[in-house]
């Protein structure tokens, strides 16, 4: 499916450039993100690596057969962040998503712009039948984001983020195909 995703990029939309990540994007995303930050935005552990072993941590995260990462450039150029879609499961065909912008790009619509493209191959070229994802209850912008975009709040994963000694819960939040078309229809994608 790797070879099928990837025909697709770049895409080039109003104002973004999309494209397959490399690992030099991974690496300037790292080294534009305070250690703490990338922390907070997510409940699983992050291991502190660097040097070579930062990079083939980069090198076999990319080549995962499960799982697509792409790059967010503005058009005129500059890194903005990333999108992935991971645990591919064929048979619900379903996947997980992830995103993560550089905090000096947020609030102007990029991720907005970026995931609404994504969306709309990963549902109507690949005929993927959920896309779903997984936020901390105190990560306001991701929820916003992700009701913004038509997604349904399933449900919490109680006390399942740990923060600074608190526990908080996650949310679950999916959209079927059909209500990616719903979507579509009446925002005129």
């Amino acid at each position: 499916m790797k070879d099928i995703i990837y025909n697709v990029v770049p895409i080039i939309t109003k104002r973004l450039y999309i494209n397959e990540i490399t690992v030099d994007d991974l690496i300037q995303i790292r080294t534009e993100t305070k250690y703490e930050d990338m922390y907070k935005m997510t409940c699983r552990p992050i291991m502190n690596r660097e040097g070579p072993e930062l990079v083939e941590f980069y090198k076999n995260i990319i080549k995962k057969e499960n799982g697509f990462i792409f790059s967010i450039n503005k058009k005129e150029g500059g890194l903005v962040g990333k999108i992935s879609f991971n645990d591919y499961n064929p048979r619900n065909r379903s996947l997980e998503l992830g995103y993560y912008e550089i905090p000096r790009f947020r609030k102007n619509g990029y991720m907005d712009e970026a995931l609404t493209n994504l969306l709309d191959i990963f549902f109507e070229k690949i005929k993927i039948n959920k896309i779903y994802a997984q936020t901390a209850s105190f990560n306001e912008e991701s929820i916003r984001l992700l009701e913004n975009m038509n997604f349904s709040k399933d449900g919490a994963l109680r006390n399942h983020h740990e923060l600074e000694g608190k526990f908080y819960d996650d949310y679950i939040f999916s959209m079927l195909s059909n209500e990616w078309q719903c979507f579509k229809s009446a925002t005129g994608i």
